[in-house]
């Protein structure tokens, strides 16, 4: 009797993106916490974090996206309407919009959170989304998404204000047209390649910003800084 060899598939190693399911809040790393933070669910009892993101799903049609190669997870992003995340409205920099859905957290590295952008957008605009708002942090601040990274990918900020000391701004993107998200799109998979991020010109119907000069864009674009030294109401 001839010896059968079998080879065993190798894993692919090209980066695939996937839709965030309840499964996955166990081995996507972070993935729970920033869950947990943004749906005020901190203390609760375990399984929490899964029933949001079912509830998410069932509701929104997706709770996020996770980027995985060769079995490790790369990075991931959260997202979907405001209302199933109320940790927002305890920030001082809103009032959010109505009609806008909520980039809740993007993790990884800066092709990584592109790419995850990127599909994000294109996903919205086709399910006839206008607006996508980010409570971001202008400090880093852990499960929140970095305003710099917004900033250079061509969101615009809106408010800022001091939560518990530190400063968060209320950045925006508008989707409008599909030429104009693909314009977007190309432009940030473009400057992946860059290894240093410098000023840009603007995709269509997007404000480019400077980090830098954020309080002198906000006074430009008609966005407002009464929020800056404020504080929450207790």
């Amino acid at each position: 009797m001839k010896n059968r060899h079998h080879r065993l598939k190798a894993p692919s190693f090209v980066p695939t993106i996937s839709e965030i399911t309840p499964n996955d809040v166990g081995r996507v790393a972070g993935l729970e916490a920033v869950v947990l933070h943004w749906t005020d669910g901190c203390g609760a009892a375990e399984g929490f974090a899964e029933e949001r993101v079912r509830e998410m799903r069932e509701d929104f049609g997706s709770a996020g996206l996770f980027v995985e190669r060769g079995g490790d997870v790369l990075g991931f992003l959260v997202y979907g309407p405001k209302a199933h995340f109320p940790k927002a409205g305890e920030y001082p920099v809103g009032p959010l919009d109505e009609n806008a859905v909520l980039l809740a957290y993007v993790e990884g590295d800066t092709r990584t959170c592109r790419r995850l952008l990127v599909r994000m957008l294109r996903d919205l605009r086709q399910r006839g989304f206008a607006k996508v708002e980010a409570v971001s942090s202008d400090t880093g601040a852990s499960r929140h998404v970095p305003t710099r990274l917004l900033m250079e990918s061509g969101w615009r900020p809106v408010r800022s204000g001091l939560y518990r000391g530190r400063p968060y701004t209320l950045a925006r993107t508008d989707l409008g047209s599909a030429v104009e998200v693909g314009e977007l799109a190309r432009g940030l998979i473009g400057r992946v390649k860059l290894p240093k991020l410098g000023r840009r010109a603007p995709s269509p119907g997007i404000v480019a910003a400077d980090f830098k000069n954020l309080h002198e864009i906000l006074r430009e674009s008609g966005g407002s800084e009464a929020g800056v030294f404020s504080t929450p109401s207790s």
